[in-house]
Formats: structure tokens, sequence, C-alpha cells
């Protein structure tokens, strides 16, 4: 019933884990395909110390997520595709779960749940207060919640193909591009149960920074006059696409988005934050981008020592 494709890039510190999480599936109607994309750790070393029949293990050169998870999906010979990143965890559950979802809502072929985030600060559940049921609509719900995390996405293998796979090139989003394709042709079926653990604390945020994308799509392709919830969230992922090119040189790429996402409402903010970067000389660049993973720790350092304080305060005031 489902294929699993799990992209590899140096994950050798979690992807047993990962591939384990698989295997203790109490729903065992699945393959496992692995792509290892060019990892130069240990990370193909332990994904095929695993002996398990259900288990592809590909390698190609470093040529990005999209790409592999493109691979992947040639390989897959199931009906349903179910993308895993290597350093998430599914419950034992979660296949269970989605298969039922998908019996149960028997016309439509997407499918998400909500999920837990792991963080170096804290752990939290997203989407949780959501109904089960149909999204209304994707672009409104997303501008408030982050649904349809890609490691807790199931998708039947005709939409993905008929949407074309990954953006292969795009450096950041590239997922959320795929989703946004899906959700303009497709309704998404969601369920309030946590059955995912999303670990953020191996982000490679910062490393994108200043990195263009080299692909031909783009954020700003899925514009549509007055489809006001679609095009802020578009809004909102091509001005991320544009503060990461203005950590690079040139800058034309940013200032472009700058210019087509000045209509933006709910993300004027960030909108504001491009402006600023579009006009700063270029030597001061390189040190910006050198300094904001080191002032973004020591906020959250302060932050947690502030909430620290406080806590001790209200406890001695009660």
């Amino acid at each position: 019933m489902f294929s699993v494709i799990i992209p590899l890039f140096n994950k050798e510190v979690t992807v047993a884990t990962t591939i384990e999480s698989v295997l203790n599936q109490s729903f065992q109607d699945f393959e496992v395909i692995i792509i290892n994309d060019g990892s130069t750790d240990q990370s193909l070393e332990i994904a095929s110390s695993f002996k398990d029949d259900r288990i592809q293990l590909y390698s190609q050169q470093n040529l990005g997520v999209s790409q592999a998870r493109n691979y992947g999906i040639r390989k897959a010979k199931r009906s349903y595709l179910a993308f895993l990143d290597a350093d998430d965890i599914w419950d034992p559950g979660y296949l269970w779960e989605m298969q039922k979802l998908i019996k149960k809502y028997k016309e439509y072929a997407v499918f998400t749940c909500a999920y837990r985030v792991i963080t170096q600060n804290r752990n939290s559940i997203k989407c949780d207060g959501l109904p089960e049921g149909i999204i209304k609509d994707f672009f409104e719900e997303r501008t408030r919640n982050h649904i349809m995390r890609t490691s807790a996405v199931v998708v039947h293998r005709a939409v993905i193909e008929k949407v074309g796979g990954f953006p292969v090139g795009m450096v950041g989003g590239e997922d959320d591009f795929t989703w946004a394709k899906i959700a303009i042709n497709y309704q998404i079926v969601f369920t309030p149960k946590v059955m995912m653990t999303y670990d953020n604390r191996n982000s490679t945020f910062n490393q994108r920074r200043g990195k263009p994308d080299s692909c031909c799509e783009s954020w700003l392709d899925l514009y549509e006059t007055g489809n006001y919830y679609r095009n802020e969230f578009i809004a909102m992922k091509a001005l991320s696409a544009g503060i990461r090119h203005a950590y690079g040189y040139p800058q034309q790429h940013s200032r472009r988005i700058e210019k087509a996402t000045k209509y933006t409402i709910l993300y004027k903010k960030k909108w504001r934050q491009l402006y600023v970067l579009n006009r700063l000389p270029y030597f001061m660049i390189p040190p910006l981008r050198q300094m904001l993973p080191v002032y973004k720790q020591t906020k959250s350092k302060f932050a947690r020592v502030g909430k620290n304080i406080a806590q001790k305060t209200i406890l001695q005031l009660i």
C-alpha cells in the first residue's frame, strides 16, 4: 500500500532511529526506499546495516533533497507515497491511522496529521486543535498553522506525478512549494492525531542563507489575482526566499521579490526586512550573515534565563 521515501544526507546521528520507526509500524504493508544523496559521514553504512527485504537503498551524487525524493518516487511501486526525512520519526500507529483515513475518505488523495516539534529550546505540538476532515482552504489555514509538514504527508502517487514532483534546485521550501501546487488542485484530508515527531535541532537554515535557487520555478508563478490567502502564503514563502537571496550577491533576484510582494498585508514586517537588506552595502552582508546565528542563540539563551527568573519570582509571590 505505502512506499516510504527517505532522502538521506549526513544524518548518521538520527537515521537509525528514523528507519526503526518505520520498521516498527503496526501496519506492515509497505516498502522503504532510501536515497543516499552523497553523504560524507556514516549515514550510508548505518542505513546499509538494516537487513529487511522491504528496504531498497540507492545512492546518487549530492544533487539535493528534491532530486533524491524524485528518485524515490520513480522507484516506488506502491499506490501511496509516505515521505519521511532522515531525522524525523513516526509513532508506531502512523501508517495504520493513515490507511484508516484513506479508507474513510475514499474520494481524496492527500492526507496529513498533527505532529510534535523538537527544537533546541522546547517541544511543542502543532495543528492538534484542528478538527478531522477536509481542509476548506489550505492557504488560509497555512497562514495560521503549519499543516502538511513533509514527514506527516501521504499522497497518492498519481497526484505527485501530476504536479511534477519536487522542484530541483530550489534551496529552501521545496516541499512547501510542492504541497502548494497540490493544494491548488486537490483537497487535503487532515487528522488531529499526533503521529510524527519533527526534529528541528539540526536545521540547515543558517547554512542556506545567501544561497540562490537554480531552478526555473518560482513562488511568484503561483500568484492568482484576487485569491487573498493564496497570495499571502505565496508572499510569505517568496519573502523567505528573497531574504535568503539578499544575504548573497548579487541581489537582483531579491529586489525582484521585494517589488513583486509589496502587496502583502499579513507579512509586511517580513517585507520591510527584505527592503532593508536590499539596501545595505554588500560589504556589510557577509559579517551580518555570520553574526545572525550567534545573535539568535544568545537571544534564545537570554529568553530562557529571563523565563526562569520570572518563574522563580512568581513562585516567591504565591
